[in-house]
C-alpha cells in the first residue's frame, strides 16, 4: 500500500505531540477549490465608506470522511473520499484513490484565517494577525485627503549588486477613491476610482486596499490604459520623468501617482532592494509567510474586466503596479505566488485595464529618490 508505513509514522509522531484530534480540520476540498464571482455573491449596490465589519455567514456541513488515526491506514476507503489530520501546526490532506489513501499535503494552520470562509460561508477573514511577525517599529500616517492612517516602517534592505539602502514605504495597500461596482463601464476621470474585493468596501477598508488599473493608479485619464503614454497629450506627462537607460527607462521614476502627497509609487528600482520574508501570515493558501521584513504583502488577487470578469487569484496571488509602461495595453507589476515564497525582482507584465493594488513610498529620506 503506497505511502502508508512513512504516513503512519508521521501521525504517529503527531499524536505524541498532543495535538488537537483531526474532527477540527476544515473541509480540504471547501479550502482548496476557489469560487466563482457568482458563487462569492457579490452585491449590485456600492457599499457605503467604512462599512460595517460584522461577520455574517452560513454554516456550511462538510462531507469530509474523518476516521481516527489509527483507521486511517488499516480502512480500505472509497476513491475520492477526503480526510485530514492535524499536527505540528500543520493540516494534512489525503485523498483516497484506487480505495487506500494516499497522496497527502500539508498547510499551515496560521494561513487559513482564512478567504476560505469567504468561499464558503460569505464571511469576513480575521486580520487582526496581519502585521504580526515583524519585530520593527511600525508608525502611522494619516492621509489628508480622507483621513484613512495607514502603517508603514523605515525598510532596511540590499540591492542584488550588494549596495544597501533604507526607505520609508506603507505596510499595506493604497485605498484611496470612490469604490465603484464591477459592473461598472463608464469612468469619471475627474474621481478617483477603485474596485473592492467581490464588490464589498470591507475589504478595502481592512487592509486589502483598492484595486486600480493602471492609469488609475497614475492618476492619468483612462484612455492611457488603452494607448500608449508618448503618443497621447493626455498621458504625457510621465513619460518626462522616465531615464535613458535601454530597457530600464522606468527604473527610478519618481510618480506620485494616487499617492499621498509626500509619497511616490513604489518603483521598480526600490523593489529590488527588498529581500527577505515579506508576505504575511494570513490569508495564503499555500507557503504563508512569517512577515519578518514587514511589508505584509496579501494575496488580494485580481480583477479582470473582461472575458468572463472575475475576481481571481486570491489566497494564491498578489500583484502591485510600479509606473512602467510596456506598451499601449500593457504595463508593469511586481507579483506574488502562493506557490512559492519567492516574487519577481523584475517586472513581470499585466494588462493596464486589469484592476490590481497600489504601494507608496515616501519622498523624503529616501537616497533611491535622489539619483
Amino acid at each position: 500500500m503506497k505511502k502508508i508505513f512513512a504516513l503512519l509514522s508521521l501521525l504517529a509522531l503527531l499524536a505524541a505531540c498532543g495535538d488537537e484530534s483531526s474532527s477540527s480540520a476544515p473541509d480540504p476540498i471547501g479550502e482548496i477549490s476557489s469560487s466563482s464571482n457568482e458563487e462569492l455573491g457579490s452585491s449590485s449596490s456600492v457599499a457605503e465608506k467604512n462599512s460595517s465589519s460584522s461577520v455574517s455567514g452560513k454554516n456550511s456541513s462538510s462531507s469530509v470522511v474523518e476516521p481516527s488515526s489509527s483507521e486511517l491506514f488499516f480502512h480500505r476507503c472509497d476513491d475520492g473520499d477526503s480526510t485530514s489530520s492535524q499536527g505540528g501546526g500543520y493540516i494534512y490532506y489525503f485523498i483516497c484513490k484506487d480505495n487506500e489513501w494516499e497522496d497527502y499535503r500539508k498547510v499551515r494552520k496560521d494561513s487559513l484565517d482564512s478567504l476560505a470562509a469567504i468561499e464558503k460561508n460569505k464571511e469576513h477573514p480575521n486580520m487582526d494577525s496581519l502585521f504580526s511577525g515583524y519585530d520593527g517599529e511600525y508608525l502611522e500616517f494619516e492621509d489628508p485627503r480622507d483621513g484613512r492612517k495607514y502603517k508603514y516602517f523605515e525598510f532596511d534592505g540590499s540591492s542584488d549588486f550588494g549596495s544597501y539602502a533604507t526607505f520609508y514605504v506603507m505596510a499595506e495597500n493604497l485605498n484611496y477613491g470612490k469604490m465603484v461596482h464591477s459592473s461598472t463601464t463608464k469612468f469619471d476621470d475627474e474621481v478617483t476610482e477603485k474596485m473592492c474585493y467581490v464588490d464589498d468596501e470591507w475589504f478595502c477598508d481592512n487592509h486589502f486596499g483598492g484595486l486600480y488599473t493602471w492609469a488609475e493608479a497614475m492618476n492619468l485619464p483612462k484612455v492611457c490604459d488603452s494607448v500608449a503614454v508618448d503618443s497621447n497629450d493626455a498621458c504625457k506627462a510621465i513619460t518626462e520623468k522616465r531615464g535613458s537607460y535601454p530597457g530600464e527607462e522606468y527604473l527610478n521614476i519618481i510618480w506620485q501617482g494616487i499617492c499621498p502627497d509626500g509619497w511616490h509609487i513604489m518603483n521598480q528600482r526600490e523593489w529590488r532592494y527588498v529581500h527577505g520574508d515579506i508576505r504575511s501570515n494570513i490569508l495564503w493558501k499555500d507557503n504563508a509567510g512569517y512577515n519578518t521584513a514587514g511589508l505584509a504583502i496579501i494575496p488580494v488577487g485580481t480583477y479582470h474586466p473582461n472575458g468572463n470578469s472575475v475576481f481571481s487569484g486570491a489566497r494564491e496571488h498578489a500583484s502591485i503596479w510600479i509606473s512602467a509602461e510596456k506598451n499601449e495595453t500593457n504595463a508593469y507589476s511586481i507579483s506574488f505566488f502562493s506557490s512559492s515564497g519567492d516574487h519577481f525582482l523584475r517586472p513581470s507584465s499585466s494588462t493596464k485595464g486589469s484592476f490590481i493594488s497600489v504601494r507608496c513610498v515616501m519622498d523624503s529620506d529616501n537616497p533611491l529618490a535622489q539619483n
